[in-house]
């Protein structure tokens, strides 16, 4: 019960504090680990706050969750069209980078779509070095 009481705590500081507060939140929520933080985390990418998304997404990395790899993968790319992925190049960098972390080899096609064609040059290169990270050359031109 103390664990979720802390959980919550952190959740609400990821959600609300300043970029440090976020960062100790996110730290200490993959430090605490276990279903529980890890769903608190993965809640947190819906957060309006660039700097939020992106601190949640790399202590999901940290944490190698598996479970978040679907939600970055759909915030890296988008849908088929290229819609509903991240607006912050920050978050969808962060997203590879987590992708590459996690290592789920399902995460390819989204890494390889990143780097070919994300308007932001570090997504495309962080997707091309978290695929390098799971023993796949990207294919880019």
């Amino acid at each position: 019960m103390a664990d979720q009481k802390r959980i919550d705590e952190m959740a609400s500081l990821l959600a609300n504090s300043s970029r440090v507060g976020q960062v100790r939140a996110a730290l200490a929520l993959a430090d605490i680990g276990g279903l529980q933080a890890e769903q608190a985390l993965i809640s947190a990418l819906g957060n309006g706050d660039d700097h939020s998304r992106a601190t949640a997404t790399m202590a999901l990395a940290r944490l190698k969750s598996v479970a978040a790899a679907p939600r970055l993968e759909q915030m890296l790319k988008g849908d088929f069209l290229g819609f509903r992925k991240d607006r912050s190049a920050q978050v969808r960098q962060s997203c590879a980078f987590g992708l590459g972390e996690i290592g789920e080899r399902r995460s390819i096609k989204a890494l390889e779509a990143a780097a070919e064609r994300d308007e932001d040059a570090e997504v495309r290169q962080e997707s091309q070095t978290a695929l390098a990270r799971l023993g796949v050359g990207a294919a880019v031109k």
